[in-house]
Formats: C-alpha cells, structure tokens, sequence
C-alpha cells in the first residue's frame, strides 16, 4: 500500500469513530422527558385535577410479598394501569407501585387504594390509601 492509501484509510477510520461517538453520546429526541408528564401524587397528597387529565399515585410496595395496590372503583376517575418501580437491586427489596388515572367526570370524591393479597379474599387489607380529588371540568 502507498503512503496515500494508509492516510486515507486512516481518516476513514477517524470519520467512523466520530460519528460513532455523536451517534451515542448525543440525545435524541425520543429519549427527552415527555413535555406533558402526568402530575405524580403520594400518600397524603391531595389530587387536583381536570377531566381528560392522567396522574398517577406513586404508592410503597413489595409486590415479593403478594401485596399490590388496588384501585376501589370511582366515578369521577378511570384506572389506566399500573407498573411497578423497582426499589433497589436486591431480591425482595421495597419500590414503589404506580397506578395511572385518568379523570373522567368533574366532581367531589375520595379516591380510595387498598394494599391487599389478591389470593386472601377474606382477609382484610393490609393497608388503605385516601385521597381527597378534585375533579375540575376540561380544560
């Protein structure tokens, strides 16, 4: 190979890793936060919210154990889905359970969560969350 050849094989390979570094090390679009994330409440929290609008209640939880969060039937919301956080990387360990919302009716309520096992169908639950909501008219 001629001198010229080994520079422009060199360069070539320059080329390559540069883009290969900004094609990692640059942030897209799709990995940005989304602009409109829905409003996150916890225990105690009071919801303020309009119709149409989705929030979650972020909830402790040891899904190991067989207790999850339970939505009690409402109105004024619709129970979307949930999804679990993990909390640590240890078997076993506490995270936090989401429960996504949507509101659907303007009005007054309690927005009431158990934390029980599905399998114990007698058994009371273990926990009670309540949330005062506030369900304003769309904006």
């Amino acid at each position: 190979m001629t001198r010229r050849t080994w520079i422009a094989l060199v360069v070539l390979v320059v080329i390559g890793i540069g883009l290969l570094v900004a094609v990692v090390a640059i942030p897209w679009g799709d990995d940005a936060p989304a602009a409109n994330a829905p409003t996150v409440y916890h225990q105690g929290d009071a919801i303020d919210v309009a119709v149409g609008e989705e929030f979650l209640v972020a909830l402790p939880s040891t899904p190991s154990t067989g207790y999850t969060w339970t939505a009690a039937g409402n109105p004024d919301v619709t129970f979307v889905s949930t999804h679990q956080v993990a909390g640590g990387s240890q078997p076993g360990a506490q995270g936090t359970q989401e429960l996504t919302f949507t509101a659907r009716q303007s009005g007054d309520s309690q927005l009431v969560v158990t934390y029980a096992r599905s399998f114990e169908k007698t058994e009371p639950a273990a926990q009670t969350a309540k949330f005062a909501l506030t369900v304003k008219p769309g904006k």
